[in-house]
């Protein structure tokens, strides 16, 4: 990556014209010395995926192969597969227009017009920069858990805004594919093909963006310094709230989902979007309130949203004066909550007794040094004490230190402190039996929206399979009629064929007759026939050759006879003519048949031909009419199973969206819960602990203690 982004462009642009696939463009880039000969690229090395072809980065009409020079530069090259008009005129204007530029979220370009050859065929390509950077999405799943990081992220996009702004500059399609982060943090912006500068008013857009970043009101039209307004609240709220909030990252998406936070749904219909009801019902202040400023955009002024408005500071990450104790399972707002209660305090001093009454202490010394000297066993000592000191001097001793012992102030301190403790470990219990019903209800909720998830996809695929069954058995039936007609068609073909040849017969037929009828038997000059036998012969209806067709023969006895067959296959005999003179006779006419046959036609005149067309126009125009209704008839009920199809699908995605909104409102709601139960619990773990301790502070006041403190003054 370069320091100082380079813009440059050459240009031989073409008319209009189709652009080639992307799997053509991996085939021709596998011989790169071919596919570039001429320029600075020729022979490069190219990326390749696992099977040794070139690895292609597919995105919005184009596909981004990295490629590497012989100096060991590294290129990203754009391969166009659809035509973008005024192509070399926009990047001109972007590229004079950046260069003009010191932000550091440009990367350099080269549009050539003469850039890669494909089929024989050059076409433009971009080149550009390599740069070392992750997309947003990956960049945010690798440091989900560093909210320090993301809220720096989130101040330097918004200094990305105002920059872009500043320069009059409009990218056109702000979205995570196009937002790339650095290893030092810097953000990138790629993807220039949309972009506005100022040089291009006027203009419409080359294209709208990311559905899942842009208004669902943007048209081509959409096209100036403004244009980023709506996708940069987009990812800019996404930012703060994962700042915040880490663990929305996993409530709000799936995987592998192709949007941050918020996506094309919540847009359309922000009253109706958990999501969004996540942010603007979210614990942290500031995230509610960005939160909310959004959902009025997109309830008010969604068509034209104001600029940004970023929190001012938000990147300022307060220092931690000493180790705060992990709390599990909370995230970080509830944390905040228990971080000030986090340091236990240092147990306090043990509370003594410190008011002794003189006369007790006495009577206490009287009634020891009396009853002393008699040492245990116990009854002995009951024996003999009760013989020297009066059962009732000992019972208004035992009475005046137990009264003592209630009328010290420790006495009552301690009973309390006692007492609270003992409320304090109750309550620490309960607070501990509430977390665990919360958790189990937790674990139903989740093991319930998986059921659900999969009854979800389940109905989707029966939704699909009862259109494909539908849509199946309907073509069938299309396929039948169509072939039914088209062999109705072959059909017709074949008599207008056989007519043809029939009339061609009968016209050759007629030329052949025509022929030999110009031929007489008199002045054949057959052998052995004179006068008298043609004379024969005409008696019978044979003049000429065109007359008989042929003869056969039959038995009269033990001789054969010659029949002649007419031309209208009846039979006649002549006079005097046997089977040689007859089978001379047939000679001759073969011979004249094979000489006119020569000459004959071989095919229908024009003329003949339209007449035998019109004749079978009206059934042929009948068949195509019978075939044409029958597609047009085959669309329709397509289009109108489709339409059903879409239906349905509507009316199963309303469904899905009422059940999956009430289900992630019902787990935030339980989430938030289960967090404010864990802060109650964590509370409740403290004040329990300091219970303990101020209670344990209180051990030396027991009664014991107190004849201790009577007797001594220590307790």
């Amino acid at each position: 990556m370069t320091t100082s982004p380079s813009f440059t462009w050459t240009s031989d642009e073409e008319p209009a014209r189709s652009f080639p696939s992307g799997a053509t463009y991996v085939e021709a880039l596998q011989n790169t010395a071919l596919c570039f000969r001429g320029t600075d690229l020729a022979g490069a090395e190219v990326r390749v995926d696992a099977l040794g072809r070139p690895r292609a980065i597919s995105g919005n009409f184009a596909g981004v192969f990295s490629l590497t020079v012989a100096d060991g530069t590294r290129y990203a090259v754009k391969c166009f597969t659809r035509e973008v008009r005024e192509q070399a005129t926009r990047y001109r204007a972007v590229g004079e227009h950046l260069a003009r530029l010191d932000d550091d979220w440009t990367v350099g370009f080269d549009y050539i017009g003469r850039g890669i050859l494909v089929e024989g065929t050059w076409y433009p390509v971009l080149r550009m920069e390599w740069v070392e950077a992750v997309n947003l999405v990956r960049w945010i799943e690798r440091n989900t858990d560093d909210p320090a990081a993301l809220s720096h992220t989130a101040t330097r996009f918004a200094r990305l805004v105002a920059e872009l702004a500043a320069a009059g500059v409009g990218h056109g399609d702000l979205q995570h594919g196009n937002l790339l982060v650095c290893s030092d943090g810097s953000i990138k912006l790629v993807d220039y093909d949309g972009m506005y500068v100022p040089a291009l008013a006027g203009l419409p857009a080359a294209e709208t963006g990311h559905r899942n970043y842009q208004s669902p009101d943007r048209t081509a039209a959409d096209f100036g310094p403004d244009v980023d307004r709506f996708s940069s609240w987009v990812v800019y709220l996404s930012l703060v709230a994962l700042a915040t909030d880490p663990s929305l990252w996993r409530q709000l998406r799936d995987e592998d989902a192709e949007h941050l936070l918020l996506a094309e749904s919540d847009f359309a219909d922000p009253t109706g979007s958990f999501r969004l009801a996540t942010l603007t019902g979210h614990p942290d202040a500031r995230l509610r309130g960005l939160a909310e400023r959004f959902q009025d955009i997109l309830l008010h002024h969604r068509a034209a949203p104001p600029p940004l408005e970023p929190l001012e500071p938000f990147d300022v990450v307060q220092p931690v004066k000493a180790p705060v104790p992990v709390i599990a399972a909370l995230p970080a707002w509830m944390a905040e909550r228990v971080q000030a209660q986090a340091h236990m305090p240092a147990p306090p001093p043990l509370v003594r007794f410190n008011r002794r009454t003189p006369a007790l202490t006495v009577l206490t010394w009287v009634l020891l040094v009396l009853l002393l000297p008699f040492g245990v066993p116990a009854a002995v000592f009951v024996d003999e004490a009760m013989a020297i000191v009066d059962v009732s001097a000992v019972l208004a001793w035992t009475a005046s230190t137990a009264l003592g012992y209630r009328r010290q102030p420790e006495h009552s301190r301690a009973r309390a402190a006692r007492a609270e403790r003992k409320r304090l470990v109750r309550a620490r219990l309960a607070a501990a039996a509430h977390l665990t019903r919360l958790n189990l209800e937790a674990r139903r909720i989740a093991q319930e929206a998986e059921r659900s998830k999969a009854e979800q996809q389940r109905s989707r695929r029966t939704l699909q399979q009862r259109h494909n069954q539908r849509l199946g058995t309907h073509q069938r039936a299309v396929d039948e009629q169509l072939q039914r007609i088209d062999r109705d068609r072959q059909a017709s073909a074949a008599r207008m064929h056989l007519e043809e040849q029939r009339i061609l017969v009968v016209r050759q037929k007629a030329h052949l007759r025509a022929r030999l009828a110009l031929f007489p038997v008199k002045t054949a000059g057959i052998e052995g026939m004179g006068p008298v036998l043609t004379a024969n012969l005409e008696a019978v209806g044979i003049r000429t050759a065109a007359d008989f067709v042929g003869v056969r023969y039959a038995m009269h006895g033990a001789n054969r006879v010659a029949f002649f067959v007419l031309v209208d296959g009846s039979s006649v005999r002549a006079a005097g003519i046997g089977e040689v003179k007859a089978a001379r006779i047939d000679q001759w006419r073969e011979h004249l048949t094979t000489k006119a046959a020569g000459s004959g036609p071989t095919s229908l005149t024009p003329a003949e031909r339209q007449i035998l067309k019109d004749r079978f126009a009206a059934e042929k125009a009948g068949l195509d009419a019978q075939y044409e209704q029958v597609r047009n008839e085959a669309e329709r009920t397509t289009r109108e199973l489709r339409e059903v199809l879409r239906a349905e699908q509507a009316a199963l995605a309303d469904e899905l969206k009422a059940a999956n909104t009430a289900i992630a409102r019902t787990r935030v709601d339980h989430d938030r819960a289960v967090a404010e139960a864990a802060v109650v619990l964590e509370r409740a773990r403290q004040a329990a602990a300091e219970g303990v301790a101020q209670a344990d502070a209180f051990r030396p006041v027991t009664y014991l203690g107190y004849l201790r403190f009577t007797a001594t003054g220590r307790s």
